[in-house]
């Protein structure tokens, strides 16, 4: 009897830490918990998890009466208990030159962000942290997002060397106030 208490509480403790971040379909995955709910597109990071940057889509906006400033440094992503940052825009494009492949990529594989929660937001869509070349987006620095009026943005993370099975958090947190948050698991 004590064995099986034991297992349960196991996988209770197991399925308890992946219940905040829901899968959408094809490595599209949501977490709406925090005050700042997030969703991403990771399909072309996931299928071809072997390139020198891995580029992923975020959703953000915020639940009602918050409002959150998020910049470069407001962006992490956690692998094996370490924490990266995005590359600067400058570094980025130095040793990269696969963003309008990606663009294309992405283009190929069905949206499951939509329809979810993520629905209710007013994207916009004129600035980007990462605009590819052939894109005519302002290159980013700042997103403000609140209630209904969120952000969409591509960012991309040095590739610590993922592979098949492993598990990312990517955290997002107010420049200024790091309790708004939000943060959402991959599986690659």
């Amino acid at each position: 009897m004590r064995k099986l208490l034991i297992i349960i509480l196991a996988v209770a403790f197991t399925f308890a830490g992946f219940a905040k971040t829901r899968h959408l379909g094809d490595f599209s995955y949501i977490n709406t918990d925090g005050p700042i709910n997030v969703a991403v597109n990771a399909v072309v990071a996931v299928k071809f998890n072997k390139k020198k940057y891995l580029p992923f889509i975020l959703y953000l906006g915020t639940d009602k009466g918050v409002t959150a400033n998020i910049d470069r440094n407001s962006i992490v992503m956690e692998y094996k208990g370490r924490i990266y940052h995005l590359p600067s825009y400058k570094e980025w494009r130095k040793n990269y030159n696969e963003d309008v492949y990606d663009l294309s990529l992405f283009s190929r594989e069905p949206e499951h962000v939509f329809p979810s929660e993520m629905s209710i937001y007013q994207f916009q869509t004129d600035v980007d942290f990462f605009p590819a070349r052939n894109e005519g987006l302002k290159i980013g620095n700042l997103l403000s997002i609140s209630y209904r009026i969120g952000a969409v943005t591509k960012v991309y993370f040095k590739n610590p060397g993922i592979k098949r099975g492993d598990t990312i958090k990517i955290k997002i947190f107010d420049k200024d106030n790091k309790s708004i948050y939000g943060e959402v698991e991959i599986k690659f």
